[in-house]
């Protein structure tokens, strides 16, 4: 009978305990400097701050907390007094110490915003290149008025993009808690379920479309319709309106201009940055002759990195299959229920090329409305009138609240006039689920949802641009 050797049992122990301990990285991060890491698309790096203090993006790094990031992902970690790091469970594509940072100008810029917070809160626009760091930098400013017990409302205009919603959303946020570092699209929403972190509850417009260009009068449209409601929560929130608006924006250059005066008259905006482009700075010093609005040139940080169409769409569907699934640290259950489709109304965005960027004039008073006769809804949406599997397979719903549409008359006819596209564009979205089936043999659609429903809450579907794929 074979005996058992005790040393073989020590010899697996204590080739274990060296191989975990050769996985463990230690980073030293001096002050006012930051580790800039990638990781790859199928990875997660494991971090954790073991001393000093630490940030990404304005929102601190607690203590002996582990935090895992899910590639693909490209972070920075900054520290003002100096830090110690571990990363481990991956070897990151790259991972660097940068001396250069421009957090410090971010925080000179915050106590400047500080000062006005005295007065009235300010309604900063930032804008600049592709890929110039105006995300990090709308972020780092919420974060740090968060730590000074404000709540500003954080603006996202960037379709591509995603702040508590899945891409394709014009979204505003009243940042009243932490921003989740490892979640792609900062945080959860009241929509996804139960959350570690503060939930938040986002203000969400449709726009359904990729790129601004795609349809410019739907999206200026759209502009318009956030404005409003922006205005309208902050004069019935005083706290809000203190802190005042950030807004984030895609890529504009001075041909954009146009759409930039529509921002700046719907969100009534006193304060320009303009993030690494000092032509577009002078352009915009040439058109803009508003002495109310104080424009100011911020430095391209070096960190920027230029993100290809594939690592977009990777973050995009990440941000998808956590806005249903959650992530490590807060897994969700999402639920599938089954419906008749002709229970539903389905409108979709429409696709248009060059057209006119003249749609509306951005003079428009704080409390104006949209002429109506100016808008010509057909332009800007249309009934789905046979929908079906090979126009909703794998694509992302948005849920409209249909409270101020007729339903019924609508149910039973085929109409898409103004009285169903015009009020179908001006509600918000109640969230969104995704169609994992659809049986045209028999009327049936199987659909996705992060909470659990006998029914959805509303009528009124709009279809997206985007598709996901389990």
């Amino acid at each position: 009978m074979a005996t058992f050797d005790p040393s073989i049992l020590q010899s697996i122990l204590n080739k274990t305990k060296t191989e975990s301990s050769e996985s463990v990285n230690l980073v030293e991060v001096p002050p006012f400097q930051e580790w800039r890491f990638e990781v790859a698309a199928k990875d997660k790096l494991k971090l954790k701050l073991v001393d000093g203090t630490a940030e990404i993006f304005g929102t601190e790094l607690s203590p002996n907390i582990e935090y895992a990031f899910q590639g693909s992902i490209k972070l920075c970690v900054f520290s003002f007094s100096g830090c110690k790091l571990q990363f481990w469970n991956c070897q990151p594509l790259s991972e660097y110490v940068s001396e250069e940072s421009c957090v410090g100008q971010y925080l000179t810029l915050h106590l400047g915003l500080e000062k006005q917070r005295v007065v009235e809160g300010p309604r900063v626009l930032v804008i600049g290149g592709k890929d110039s760091g105006k995300t990090a930098l709308c972020r780092t400013l919420a974060s740090y008025a968060e730590k000074q017990d404000h709540q500003p409302m954080l603006v996202n205009l960037n379709p591509r993009d995603f702040q508590f919603v899945i891409p394709g959303n014009l979204s505003a946020t009243a940042i009243s808690d932490l921003l989740n570092v490892e979640n792609v699209a900062l945080g959860e929403s009241v929509a996804t379920g139960p959350s570690f972190y503060h939930q938040k509850q986002p203000l969400a417009k449709t726009f359904g479309l990729e790129k601004f260009s795609d349809n410019v009068k739907l999206y200026r449209y759209l502009i318009q319709q956030l404005g409003k409601s922006v205005r309208r929560r902050l004069d019935n929130d005083l706290k809000v309106k203190k802190s005042g608006v950030i807004v984030d924006t895609p890529a504009f250059t001075i041909k954009e201009y146009d759409i930039i005066e529509e921002i700046v008259a719907s969100f009534n905006i006193n304060v320009l940055l303009i993030v690494g482009s000092e032509r577009l700075l002078v352009d915009l010093k040439k058109k803009m002759q508003n002495p109310a609005i104080t424009l100011l040139k911020l430095n391209k940080s070096s960190g920027c990195v230029d993100k290809d169409d594939k690592y977009e769409r990777e973050l995009q569907q990440r941000s998808i299959k956590e806005y249903f699934y959650g992530i490590d640290r807060l897994q969700l259950s999402p639920y599938s229920i089954t419906v008749n489709l002709k229970d539903f109304i389905f409108v979709r965005p429409k696709e248009t090329e060059h057209v006119n960027l003249s749609f509306l004039s951005g003079d428009l008073a704080d409390d104006d409305e949209v002429p109506r006769e100016t808008v010509n809804f057909k332009q800007l949406a249309e009934r789905v009138k046979n929908p079906g599997s090979d126009t909703l397979s794998n694509s992302i719903l948005s849920l409209v609240d249909d409270s101020h549409i007729d339903t019924l008359k609508y149910l039973n006819s085929d109409d898409d006039d103004e009285n169903l596209i015009k009020p179908f564009l001006d509600s918000s979205s109640l969230g969104f689920c995704y169609v994992q089936n659809c049986n045209d043999e028999k009327g049936k659609l199987t659909l996705l949802v992060p909470s659990p429903v006998q029914q959805l809450p509303t009528r009124t579907l709009l279809l997206t641009q985007f598709r996901y794929h389990e």
